[in-house]
């Protein structure tokens, strides 16, 4: 099997950046916490022990809670963020740094790599468990994301992934990411059990385009969609019964997440979106909109369980 450890990568832009984290990145960690009951959850980062401590003291409190909140699975891994891919060209964007301590780490340890704005839906043991040595998942448009994915130790996903990505990086965006994952994935797959390709509501049930995120961020200003546990897949045992009832339930701008296990919640890029400015404790609790509605399970067992409090 994939082993249930979780990676995230956060990486200093300069010797100026200060570890900050938002209520979505929490909603992140929680989730994983919440559906996958990860052995560890590795956060890989090039800032240093001294630092971490201090801002597990006096850093805002979304950061607080999650160096806090959870020591026993939430750890931190020393990396040093690379300068120069194998190739000599200089790697100067962070997200493209970030892009090699991935598939690095992931190659090192196995797991699962989910990006900040990731929030896991359900389970992933089914696919963890499948026999498959690597799935990912389509973005829309078809290429595959390397902003979601899981991995055996060793894979050959990942390791030609490191090999590769090494050899063609050339500062362009999706070089050796997204363009590479797509033909390393295509063509793993005629070996059996390399890897697993995902359809795109799987990982990205939304897009970064328009009119999207604005489905997807949006607030109705209605009142709260009832919340039963018949709307939660993970919470019920009769599909024929939550069919019914969904049916009766869902309001016309609702989105389906039935086949998604991971929302990757894209931006908008360009114009804001009316009525929104960002995810917050309170955003999620008025269930007015889709996100909202996908993190609600997710903010209440953090409620109910005392790790979050309404004032927070």
């Amino acid at each position: 099997s994939i082993p249930s450890i979780v990676h995230y990568v956060y990486l200093k832009k300069d010797e100026k950046s200060i570890l900050h984290f938002t209520f979505q990145d929490f909603l992140s960690v929680y989730a994983s916490i919440l559906y996958f009951n990860p052995s560890s959850i590795l956060i890989h980062t090039d800032h240093n022990a001294s630092y971490l401590e201090d801002a597990a003291s006096q850093g805002n409190l979304w950061t607080r809670k999650i160096l806090t909140s959870f020591p026993k699975t939430v750890k931190f891994n020393s990396v040093k963020a690379p300068t120069h891919a194998g190739n000599g060209k200089e790697i100067w964007k962070i997200e493209h740094k970030s892009d090699f301590v991935r598939i690095e780490q992931v190659h090192a340890t196995g797991g699962i790599y989910l990006d900040w704005d990731v929030l896991p839906l359900r389970s992933l043991h089914p696919l963890l468990d499948s026999g498959f040595e690597s799935v990912v998942g389509r973005q829309p448009g078809g290429k595959v994301n390397n902003g979601a994915f899981m991995a055996q130790k060793g894979s050959s996903f990942t390791g030609l992934m490191n090999k590769e990505g090494n050899k063609v990086f050339d500062g362009g965006w999706e070089t050796h990411s997204i363009k590479l994952a797509l033909a390393v994935s295509e063509r793993l797959m005629k070996t059996p059990k390399k890897v697993l390709i995902m359809e795109e509501r799987a990982f990205s049930p939304t897009s970064w385009r328009a009119p999207s995120p604005e489905q997807l961020f949006a607030p109705h200003n209605e009142t709260p969609v009832p919340v039963s546990p018949l709307r939660n897949d993970d919470f019920n045992d009769d599909p024929e019964l939550a069919w019914e009832a969904e049916k009766s339930e869902k309001r016309e701008w609702e989105l389906d997440f039935s086949p998604s296990y991971l929302l990757h919640a894209y931006k908008q890029r360009g114009d804001p979106i009316p009525g929104f400015e960002a995810v917050t404790l309170p955003y999620v609790l008025k269930r007015d909109s889709n996100y909202a509605l996908a993190a609600w399970p997710v903010v209440q067992h953090a409620l109910d369980n005392g790790i979050i409090e309404e004032s927070d």
